[in-house]
């Protein structure tokens, strides 16, 4: 619709001469007035709104055509302030799961256990190795 106002606007002095007094009022006001089959569609250029204005009982009044693009606009507008909402919420959830996720030890209790696997496996090696040997000694001659 923008676009077929656009035409109007480019093309509507070689179309139709409106009034002198109707274009020099609408020029400084940001407005421009197309005739539109014995009335006329008034366009703010500065917003792109498009009313249209005709006598009705001797009075003129104009009333603003509704547009699709605007309900769109609007929208979006909703809609992206959800996803900052969303995208905000996200980042408090993984910053919850990055501490929930946490290591159970820190690096002191980490070498600590470590320490003590070590030693573990020290005393199992040295079992063993006793086991070995009595086994060897009952084995051998007497």
């Amino acid at each position: 619709m923008r676009a077929i106002l656009a035409a109007l606007l480019a093309f509507g002095p070689f179309l139709s001469a409106p009034t002198a007094s109707a274009q020099d009022a609408s020029a400084d006001n940001g407005y421009s007035l197309q005739p539109a089959v014995g009335e006329y569609l008034k366009i703010d250029r500065r917003t792109g709104d498009v009313s249209h204005c005709a006598a009705r009982g001797g009075v003129w009044s104009c009333e603003l055509i509704p547009e699709d693009r605007k309900a769109y606009e609007d929208r979006i507008v909703e809609l992206e302030a959800e996803n900052d909402r969303l995208s905000q919420r996200v980042v408090e959830l993984e910053a919850q799961a990055k501490q929930a996720h946490a290591p159970l030890l820190d690096k002191d209790d980490e070498q600590r256990l470590q320490e003590f696997f070590d030693l573990g496996d020290r005393m199992f090696r040295h079992f063993f190795d006793l086991v070995e040997r009595l086994r060897q000694r009952e084995e051998g001659p007497i």
